[in-house]
C-alpha cells in the first residue's frame, strides 16, 4: 500500500510539473469532446475544501440538492483520479447552447442539525469544487470596489458570514457561465471555459405559493425573486438566504453560454497564471 501511495504521489507531482512547463496542454486521460446543440453537458461535484482546515469534505454531507437515485461516483479518467478527492454526479441539467433562467433545482427545509452543520462549514470557509468536461469551475465574485473578477483557484464559497451580525447565509443560487469554441471542420462545440457566480437569495413564489418540496408544480411556478427570461443579477436581490432551523432553502441556477476564440488545447492556460485573477 505504501509503494502504491508513493507511486501515485510521484505521478501527481510529475503531472503538475509537466502542466506548468507546457503551453496548450491537456490533462492526462482527456480527449476533446464535441457537444452537439442540445446534448447533455454533465457537471460533476468534487469534495469541498477549506484553506482553514485542510480537510476535504463530501459535497453531499451538507443539505444540498441530490441527483435522482442518489449521488454516484463519477471519476472516469486518470486526470480526474489524480486531481480529485471524491468526484460525484450532480442534479444540474446542462445542455450545449441551451440558456437556463432561474431554474428551481430543489427545496430543502433545514433541520436544527442541518443548519448547524451548514453554518459551521460556511464559518470555516469551505468552497465547492465543480467540474465540467474536466475543467474546474472558476469563481466569479466582486472586488472591494465592486468590480466583477474571476478567481481560477480553489473553487467558490458555499456561503458567507455577515460582518455585523455574524449570521450565516448560504449561496443557494448559481450562475453557471460556460464558454464554447467551434473547431474548424467539426460539427459540435467544445467547452473551453467554466465559471460559477454564487449568490444568496431568499426566494419566494409569486402569489404567496408555498411549496412542499415534492410536488412537480414547484419546479415550474414563477418566483417573485426572479425576472422571467432574464439571468439572475445581484442588483435585484432584496434579501439573502439565512441559515437557520426551519428555513426553506430553494436552490436555483442559471446557465449562460458565451462563444470564445480560445482553442481547446489552450483552455487551461489561464489556470496557470501566477495570480489566478482576471476581470470577469
Amino acid at each position: 500500500m505504501t509503494n502504491l501511495r508513493n507511486c501515485l504521489a510521484k505521478a501527481t507531482v510529475l503531472t503538475v510539473a509537466i502542466l506548468k512547463t507546457c503551453h496548450g496542454f491537456y490533462v492526462p486521460g482527456v480527449r476533446p469532446h464535441e457537444f452537439l446543440p442540445g446534448e447533455e453537458v454533465p457537471m460533476k461535484v468534487n469534495a469541498m475544501t477549506s484553506i482553514h482546515t485542510q480537510l476535504p469534505k463530501d459535497y453531499y454531507r451538507l443539505p444540498f440538492c441530490r441527483p435522482t437515485g442518489g449521488p454516484k461516483m463519477a471519476s472516469e479518467n486518470l486526470g480526474e483520479f489524480l486531481t480529485g478527492n471524491k468526484i460525484q454526479n450532480s442534479p444540474y441539467s446542462i445542455n450545449m447552447l441551451r440558456e437556463v433562467y432561474c431554474q428551481v433545482l430543489c427545496q430543502v427545509t433545514l433541520s436544527k442539525v442541518d443548519a448547524h452543520t451548514l453554518g459551521t462549514h460556511i464559518k470555516y470557509g469551505y468552497h465547492n469544487n465543480w467540474i465540467i468536461d474536466n475543467l474546474p469551475g472558476a469563481s466569479v465574485g466582486l472586488t472591494g470596489s465592486g468590480t466583477a473578477q474571476k478567481h481560477y483557484a480553489g473553487g467558490f464559497p458555499i456561503g458567507f458570514i455577515a460582518q455585523d451580525t455574524k449570521e450565516a447565509f448560504v449561496y443557494n443560487h448559481v450562475n453557471i457561465v460556460l464558454e464554447y469554441h467551434n473547431p474548424e471542420g467539426k460539427e459540435g462545440h467544445r467547452v473551453v471555459g467554466f465559471a460559477v457566480e454564487p449568490m444568496s437569495v431568499a426566494h419566494s413564489y409569486a402569489g404567496g405559493y408555498v411549496w412542499d418540496g415534492e410536488s412537480s408544480e414547484g419546479f415550474t411556478k414563477p418566483l417573485d425573486t426572479c425576472i422571467a427570461n432574464s439571468h439572475m443579477d445581484r442588483g435585484i436581490i432584496e434579501n439573502y438566504q439565512r441559515v437557520a432551523p426551519g428555513e426553506n432553502v430553494i436552490y436555483t441556477y442559471d446557465v449562460m453560454w458565451k462563444y470564445s476564440e480560445t482553442a481547446w488545447a489552450s483552455r487551461w492556460d489561464v489556470y496557470l497564471t501566477e495570480d489566478h485573477m482576471v476581470p470577469a
